[in-house]
This record gives C-alpha cells, structure tokens and sequence, in this order.
C-alpha cells in the first residue's frame, strides 16, 4: 500500500489556523512540529484534528452514517436516473462517482492513521510539561482509534469474514509513518492487529474520566473513551465470529448503563425546538461535522424535488419497516408525515435545533448502547437471555409487549437493527457480517433485494493495486 506517500505532515493535512501561523513562520518540519508540541493546548488540537476529518462529510459525517452506506443497504427509495446516488443503489462499483467514493474513504482514513502514528511516536519524545500519565491516556486513545478506523476499513473493503475467506488478502494494517509500501494482510491477521491495538490501548485509557475520576485531561464522552474501546471489542470478536469475548465485552458497557442512560419520552419531546431525536443520552462516541444541518437540508428535506430526496417514497415504506408501531420512538420522531413540499414521511433525525449552545448539535452518532444489547443478545448462547436483551431496547423504544417466541430471534434482530440505525451505517455491515444473500428493500416491489455476495466487497482503489 502506498498511501503514506501522499502523507505529508500534521499541519499540512489538519488545517488548523495554528499551524498555519507556524509554517508561515518556520517551514521546516521540526521546527513547525517542537511548536506543535510545545503545550498540552497544541497537542490537545492534534488529536482534535483526527476527530474533525472523521467527521468531514467524505467520512463519518455523511457518506458512511447518514447517505452512502444506508443507499448501499436499500433504506432509500432511489428511483430517479439523476439522483447522485443512482449508481451506489445499483452497486455500480466501476462506475466513476461511486469509485470517488470508496477511494476517498480509503485514501482519508489511512490519512488519518499516518497522522496518529506520527502522533502515537512523537508525544512521548517531548518535554512540554504534561505528565507521563497524561501523555499515555492520549496515546491510548489514539491508538483506539487507529483501531476503530482499520476495522471500519476492513468492514468496507475485506471479504465476508469466514473460515473459508479469512486467509484472503483484506487491507494493510498500518501502525509506523513511513514511505515503504506496507504489504496486505488478511483478514484474521488485521483481526489480531486490530485486537492488539485495543489491548494497548485498554492499558491506558480505563483510566478516562468515564471511568475514574483520576483522569487529569478531563476528556468528554465524545471522544473515543474507555466504552468505546470496549465496544469496538465487542463488534471486532464478532465480526469474527468470537461471540464468548463478543458478549463478555459487550457485557461490559452494559454494565455501565448509568453512564449513558435511556433517552425519555421528556427529553424527546420536552424540549421545545430542541428534541434529541438522536438520543444522544446512549451514545457512547460520536463525530463532529459542523455541515449536519445542510447535509439535512440538502438530502432529507420534504421541499426537494424527489430526485434529490433521499426517504422510502411517497408509499410511505418506512411504515412498514417500524411496523406501523407509532408508539415507537425511532418512527413517531425522526420519520414524521411532511407538512409541506412532497407530503410524506421524510427523515429528520438530523434536523436543526434552535438553541446552538447544546453540545451534541453537530454530533453524528458512530457507537451507542443499544448496539451493545444486539450484540450481547447474538453473542450469548442463552435463548431466553437473548430475548431479554432484545426486549429491553424494544420496552426503552416504547414498544409494548415482548418478543418470546426464540425461533423468531434472527428475524426480530434484524428487524431492530432496519429500526434502530437509520442515519449511522451500520446495517450494511449487519447485512455483510451475516451473508445475507437477500435484504430489505425500499427500491424493490416485493421489498426483498438479491445481493451476490461479492458486492459486500467493493473494490479496492486502482491507485493502491497498481501500486502493489
């Protein structure tokens, strides 16, 4: 992989104004560096830096949470021939728009892991006044999310992980800033790399503030804290098919529920202009991308013409996917009846709010606690405790009565994950690690989409297999 070749430095891929106050005045790369270091503030904006690409609107802050991987997943009814998204409904991978996507995830997420590689070697080298613990819980958290970014892209780009497939070439598991041409693993060796990382990251960063009150940098829960180290943990065992270490770990987030507790009725609808239609109460880590609300605008608004709106059409499919549930708060609050423009249901979880001060505003959810249940509720070998975990979302989403029939589990729980993740991504790869060979479709009469089993690995970037 040759990726670090386009990787230049810090200041020049994060533009923060700083750095370019720096490099106007010292252009050399070490000088504008020992700058950049000299003070928990500078090295505070670094890795601030890492949160704002992922959450740029080619990353996590659109393409793979609200739009693209939920197109690829069938949840909007794309039936115009000028709808940007046309060909990614289709899974039109050569097609040149869709292929400008795939590669801006590949060429932007290794970026990102260049730029914490530098950052994980050169913060323990500096004498700026910070502590040899507040150095280690940053490092810590950098590496946690080297990790969480390497599995996201082995999550788009490696095969189905299998005992047949996981010894096929997958992705280049990358952890020194370097120009040599890092060689392609396969999936179970990523997997291990990936595990490894959260090992050494876990060394640390269980000692955040979420956890302890020792933590002298006083981190937010939107940063990648100690329960999203965990969660990770519990997606990557998984995905791998380790479902004792899937649930031990899933488990263990769950326990801390008091942490990031239930969204209520109150706080959805007692606000005024202000709803947390994301129920950011559960979300354990979250990006930031200061263009959520044009991106609603821009997509999801009912005044669009229809070609440019992304919904489930004016038959109003969505009603079907929340089985006409409107007791439901993922259906009653984010998928209201428009009042104007095409007068269907029409997405607006990400709608603007009136009061800019309230933290969560520009948040775009990547980890939350009901993921936690679905993945404990898969993981266990316990029927019965499955169920409960399941219908202790379903009662905490305000849908009454419970799911008890066990043969029903694999049909309920895909049916919660269609429910639950509109707007964040995370189906597709629900539908991936499972092979489903046919998905829930809005775009389709019968609304059952065929997929052969290739089209859950896109291709890999021309520039990167040339280069191999």
């Amino acid at each position: 992989m040759k990726i670090t070749k386009h990787i230049i430095i810090i200041c020049l891929i994060f533009s923060f104004s700083s750095c370019n106050k720096w490099l106007e005045i010292r252009p050399e790369d070490k000088f504008t560096k020992k700058q950049v270091y000299a003070n928990t503030a500078g090295v505070m904006e670094i890795l601030n830096g890492f949160y704002l690409k992922m959450g740029e609107n080619a990353l996590y802050g659109n393409h793979l949470t609200l739009t693209s991987m939920d197109v690829l997943a069938q949840r909007y009814a794309v039936k115009s021939d000028v709808s940007p998204f046309r060909n990614m409904s289709e899974y039109k991978f050569a097609e040149k728009n869709v292929k400008t996507v795939f590669a801006d995830y590949w060429i932007k997420m290794y970026a990102i892991i260049a730029n914490i590689n530098d950052f994980v070697k050169t913060l323990p080298t500096v004498e700026n006044g910070m502590t040899n613990d507040e150095k280690n819980i940053l490092i810590a958290e950098a590496i946690g999310l080297r990790a969480f970014l390497h599995f996201d892209l082995l999550r788009i780009f490696g095969p189905i992980y299998s005992e047949e497939n996981k010894t096929l070439d997958a992705i280049p598991y990358v952890t020194e800033l370097s120009t040599t041409i890092r060689p392609f693993l396969n999936s179970e060796l990523v997997i291990s790399q990936i595990l490894a990382d959260i090992e050494k990251s876990n060394e640390f960063l269980q000692y955040d503030e979420l956890r302890s009150k020792s933590n002298p940098l006083k981190l937010e829960n939107h940063r990648f804290n100690y329960f999203a180290l965990k969660a990770l943990q519990a997606r990557v065992h998984l995905w791998a098919g380790d479902r004792v270490n899937a649930l031990s770990a899933a488990q263990e987030v769950i326990d801390a529920q008091d942490i990031f507790p239930w969204i209520t009725h109150q706080a959805i609808t007692s606000n005024g202009s202000n709803p947390d239609r994301k129920f950011m109460t559960e979300v354990i880590f979250s990006v930031f991308n200061k263009e959520l609300y044009n991106i609603q605008r821009s997509t999801f608004d009912a005044n669009l013409l229809e070609s440019d709106l992304l919904a489930t059409g004016a038959g109003n499919i969505i009603n079907q996917i929340y089985e006409n549930l409107e007791s439901d708060y993922r259906f009653s609050y984010s998928w209201p009846y428009a009042s104007t423009g095409v007068g269907y249901r029409t997405f607006v979880k990400y709608q603007d709010i009136t009061d800019t001060k309230i933290t969560s505003r520009f948040m775009v959810p990547l980890i939350r606690m009901s993921e936690m249940y679905y993945i404990a509720a898969e993981s266990t070998y316990d029927e019965t405790q499955a169920l409960a975990y399941l219908n202790t979302v379903r009662q905490h989403r305000n849908i009454l009565g419970e799911i008890s029939d066990p043969t029903q589990f694999r049909n309920e729980l895909t049916k919660e994950y269609l429910k639950e993740f509109y707007g964040e991504g995370q189906i597709w790869f629900y539908y991936k690690r499972n092979a489903m060979p046919s998905i829930f479709s809005v775009n389709t009469s019968n609304l059952k989409q065929d997929i052969p089993l290739n089209y859950y690995q896109p291709g890999i970037p021309d520039e990167e297999l040339n280069g191999r």
